[in-house]
């Protein structure tokens, strides 16, 4: 079973690459997915000998792009001053051989809080015309250069085995980049209805699709002041037909099928830059109202233009584990599932755990495992993972 982990530029570049990979290697791993470009972040360092706890510069990348691939966008690659020691993917893509390990390119796309602060036009904006700057549109046209500009820069690396995409999609109110604050508990549905995108670029993609715009967008706002005024109306047991309810069907319908096709038609674009060998991986769900990390458009669709599905299941219940990765599973045709666990606490507690959630997404029907996350556990965690590995 393939398996690999995740992990961070700062970790590779602090304790050495030949040390974390003989870690890795040690531990039954077969690859490791190393962030290329992230957002904002505070990460615990456990075992770094450098610092107990790093502050992520946030939008930036920890490799070297082209700017030639950027020339048709306003919206520029930030570098990370990390590379002023060393590109760290490409430190790892020299490694990595040494060890028998391939490198994944772990990519955050649209979640980007410093180019959505620098460009709030290329944004999410709600339906009360807020802009949400953590989240890049991925309709816009400058957001979509940027995002094709970034995979043609990795795609031209030697020795990468994997681009790895996360957040290709629409983010939503849930994935903040400030401290949070909130008197009035979202449930599913109204937190999508608060994520809709009702910019130019959307509304001219859902006109397209049939949907009536001015008055979705009067649906939403008179849906969500009737919630903020403790309207209840719906549950997370059908927050699809909670916004079909607030939409009407036929205009639920077409904001989700002008979602999917702004989705799609970018990855096609990012799917013929891949050049064989190396492999796509995009971050999915079954859900239609997902936002965030996976792209939740038709699990049918999405595999058509990609080499890997991968799952992020990070539930704390291993039949909650099961099915998600089951709900991608069984739409996935031919195209391999890659599920993401948790290694760490609280979600797991000793290598018994993380046997039986390795277990559980093999028998719903992944192909390979990544781990979550080198750089943040404890080292004794490698060998709980060297043990589930062993078991499976």
């Amino acid at each position: 079973m393939y398996s690999a982990i995740w992990t961070y530029p700062w970790d590779i570049l602090d304790e050495g690459v030949d040390t974390v990979f003989g870690r890795l290697a040690e531990a039954g791993l077969n690859g490791v997915s190393l962030a290329s470009v992230y957002h904002n972040v505070r990460a615990l360092c456990p075992h770094n000998p450098a610092r107990a706890v790093y502050h992520g510069e946030g939008g930036v990348c920890y490799f070297r792009p082209d700017p030639d691939h950027f020339a048709e966008s306003r919206m520029k690659p930030v570098e990370s001053e990390l590379l002023e020691r060393g590109d760290a993917l490409s430190i790892a893509c020299e490694a990595a051989a040494k060890q028998g390990l391939k490198v994944h390119a772990w990519t955050v796309l649209h979640h980007n809080t410093r180019l959505g602060t620098q460009f709030p036009d290329c944004t999410i904006e709600n339906a009360f015309g807020d802009r949400y700057p953590f989240g890049l549109c991925p309709a816009n046209p400058d957001v979509r250069a940027y995002t094709l500009g970034i995979v043609r820069s990795l795609a031209a690396r030697e020795n990468l085995d994997t681009i790895e995409l996360e957040s290709l999609g629409y983010m939503g109110i849930d994935h903040s980049g400030h401290h949070a604050k909130a008197g009035v508990e979202l449930d599913a549905a109204h937190k999508f209805l608060l994520s809709i995108c009702f910019c130019t670029h959307c509304s001219q993609r859902m006109e397209a699709c049939g949907v009536d715009v001015a008055r979705a967008r009067d649906s939403v706002r008179e849906e969500m002041r009737g919630y903020f005024a403790g309207r209840y109306r719906s549950d997370d047991d059908d927050s699809l037909g909670a916004m079909s309810d607030a939409l009407g069907s036929s205009q639920a319908d077409g904001i989700l099928a002008a979602r999917d096709e702004v989705v799609l038609t970018l990855l096609e674009e990012i799917y013929w830059l891949v050049q064989k060998p190396q492999c796509l991986s995009v971050m999915v769900s079954a859900n239609p109202l997902a936002t965030g990390a996976p792209v939740a458009t038709s699990v049918s669709q999405t595999r058509e233009w990609t080499d890997r599905l991968l799952v992020q299941a990070f539930a704390k219940e291993p039949s909650a584990i099961h099915e998600t990765v089951a709900d991608v599973a069984t739409r996935r045709g031919s195209t391999p599932v890659y599920a993401g666990l948790q290694a760490v606490d609280p979600f797991v507690k000793c290598a018994e755990d993380l046997e039986i959630r390795v277990k559980t997404v093999c028998e719903a029907g992944a192909e390979a495992v990544q781990f979550y996350h080198y750089g943040i556990m404890p080292l004794h965690n490698l060998e709980w993972i060297r043990s589930s590995l062993a078991e499976t």
